[in-house]
């Protein structure tokens, strides 16, 4: 390959390693946790640019100005024993640029990785990873739901993380660090959530086949809206369903009930079994995979091993006629909380 081949081909797998701002914006914080590990990122890439630039810089030259000479062919320098002063000097330089970087580094990492302290105020959130969705649970407002954590703006938010299998891993770049979820284990971390908006979150350990698929979103919102939600969740209002949402709700019943929640009451029952419900019509994706709309969610409800693999969720295209599953999918789309729009 000819060396401008390998530099074009250099700068186009550079481009394409660029992160997308309205996927994996990485480098824009919104959280408190975040903007500590940005400044070390900071930090570490500012000291290295010096020593880059420094190396580049000195080899230039000795290329330049030591390069042969003509007439100089077969001739050996001058040698010298040594010269203390310089080799003090590149002896203490690396020193200072560890100690510039250590120390800011270690006091940050036990600062992350201390104990969260729950203030008043705290928004205390329990997070189950599942193979392949997360369920979240406000034990302080006895909600249950899933695929969406919904958090108050400035707030500080505390994450009780495990799994219920397999090893996890919980990260959501713009707010939080990454941290394992542990079956039979605990481990948390704290943020503080700056600015309103929809944040994408991934599992960020290879857990199975549809490890892939395994995303969630944190929505951080107004105080006020929180507590809306929040409201919406305890106290879901289904009285204005039509004839066919009714046979909806039936159908649900029978062949949903006894995996899926759809409210804080029978959630007690099947929670850990498949995601809570009670807000589907919220959500932009279906299983975070397809865009939730009824066409969708039929396909879903046809072949949910297909769109997302080793799903456990059984196939109804041969369960329920078109009917019957239009009428599932109109109550489906009916359960929205009221002000949580997608």
């Amino acid at each position: 390959m000819k060396p401008i081949h390998l530099l074009m081909w250099s700068v186009f797998m550079l481009l394409l390693t660029g992160c997308s701002p309205s996927k994996w914006d990485v480098l824009n914080p919104k959280g408190s946790t975040a903007e500590t590990q940005l400044s070390l990122i900071q930090l570490s890439m500012l000291l290295m640019s010096i020593v880059l630039v420094t190396v580049i810089t000195l080899f230039t030259v000795f290329l330049v100005k030591y390069r042969e000479q003509p007439g100089q062919t077969n001739r050996n320098p001058s040698q010298e024993a040594g010269n203390k002063k310089l080799e003090i000097i590149w002896t203490i330089i690396p020193i200072l640029i560890l100690t510039l970087l250590a120390i800011p580094t270690v006091q940050d990492t036990y600062k992350l990785a201390d104990e969260p302290k729950e203030a008043e105020g705290t928004i205390t959130v329990k997070v189950i990873a599942h193979q392949y969705w997360w369920e979240f649970e406000y034990p302080d407002f006895g909600i249950t739901t899933a695929e969406i954590l919904h958090v108050p703006v400035d707030k500080n938010v505390v994450i009780e993380l495990t799994s219920a299998d397999t090893i996890h891993s919980f990260w959501v770049p713009q707010l939080a660090g990454k941290q394992d979820a542990i079956r039979d284990r605990t481990n948390k971390l704290s943020f503080i959530p700056r600015e309103t908006g929809m944040y994408r979150g991934s599992c960020a350990e290879l857990c199975g086949a549809a490890h892939a698929y395994m995303r969630f979103h944190v929505k951080v919102e107004s105080e006020a809206d929180f507590d809306s939600w929040v409201e919406g969740m305890k106290n879901p209002d289904r009285s204005n369903l039509t004839s066919s949402e009714k046979r909806g709700k039936a159908l649900f019943k029978d062949n949903c009930l006894s995996c899926h929640a759809t409210n804080t009451m029978d959630s007690e029952i099947n929670r850990a079994v498949a995601p809570h419900l009670g807000d589907f019509a919220s959500r932009e994706r279906i299983a975070n995979v397809l865009p939730n709309t009824p066409e969708h969610l039929k396909k879903w409800l046809d072949n949910p091993e297909a769109i997302k693999p080793d799903v456990a969720m059984p196939s109804f295209k041969d369960k329920l006629n078109n009917e019957e599953k239009e009428d599932l999918i109109n109550f489906l789309m009916s359960l929205e909380v009221e002000g949580d729009e997608k």
